[in-house]
């Protein structure tokens, strides 16, 4: 499910259930629904989910010099009834993507696939 732009449902003012829905069509055409996987996108880790009540990309804090009760944050949730980003929670300018910039990087496989939920590395 390739898409060359969003689709009008997820644009500014878009509403929250519409765009899980997007969410969901992409991961199920992928075969990564209810799946939590990590992945690297624009050379930085995150876990990216999503089952039919919420859409969830967590940053992963690489730095080794991190404490160990900080391993990362949420950057975008999206569920029925919110849509919440890191540049709307931030009092920084963030370079984190938006909602609508994960759902594009998802649909045209922008990302690289470094382990699933149980471990197992891709190989691919």
């Amino acid at each position: 499910m390739k898409m060359d732009k969003l689709p009008p449902e997820c644009g500014a003012g878009a509403r929250p259930t519409e765009v899980l829905q997007q969410f969901v069509g992409v991961f199920a055409s992928r075969g990564m629904l209810n799946k939590t996987v990590r992945i690297k996108h624009r050379s930085r880790s995150y876990r990216i989910s999503c089952s039919d009540r919420q859409f969830m990309a967590y940053r992963i804090n690489d730095s080794c010099s991190s404490s160990h009760g900080v391993p990362g944050w949420g950057v975008c949730i999206v569920d029925h009834n919110q849509i919440i980003e890191d540049r709307a929670m931030s009092a920084f300018p963030s370079s984190e993507p938006s909602a609508g910039d994960w759902l594009l990087c998802i649909a045209n496989g922008d990302f690289e696939v470094i382990a699933h939920a149980s471990g197992e590395h891709d190989e691919g």
